[in-house]
């Protein structure tokens, strides 16, 4: 498998891993830090959630809900919630013990970007596969270790 980097630029639905790796690496920080500025880093509640039970009390709440304020939302509506019960269903079929068993959150990021039309930024192996399989581009935001 060739592993597919962020170039930094387009529209992306950075998953909770990139946010979390772009906190360790300044490369990583820069390129989302600069396509921030452009308006092309998207959020979804799955996203919100993991980095508010991240944040380190009020303060760290607060700072992240400042960061997200500006970014345009990738809606994780009633379609997107089917969609990811589809996609379980899809997986399970193959017949491969606990194909389906994926983070719940990592579905319905890897499903919003798919319905938003955007590629998925992240530092996770589980969103490399289901991007695959639901033909959505992923992008990792640093190399794989």
């Amino acid at each position: 498998m060739s592993v597919r980097l962020w170039d930094g630029d387009g529209p992306v639905l950075a998953d909770t891993s990139a946010w979390m790796q772009a906190r360790r690496d300044a490369g990583a920080r820069e390129l989302l830090l600069a396509a921030i500025e452009r308006g092309d880093v998207r959020w979804c509640w799955p996203v919100r959630y993991e980095l508010m039970v991240d944040a380190r009390g009020a303060e760290g709440i607060a700072a992240v809900e400042r960061s997200l304020e500006s970014l345009r939302e990738a809606p994780v509506d009633r379609g997107v919630q089917r969609a990811v019960l589809a996609t379980m269903r899809e997986l399970a079929a193959t017949g491969s013990h606990g194909a389906h068993r994926f983070p719940l959150a990592d579905l319905t990021v890897a499903i919003a970007a798919q319905q938003a039309g955007i590629e998925i930024l992240h530092f996770d192996q589980h969103l490399e596969r289901l991007g695959d399989h639901l033909g959505v581009e992923s992008r990792w935001i640093s190399p794989p270790a």
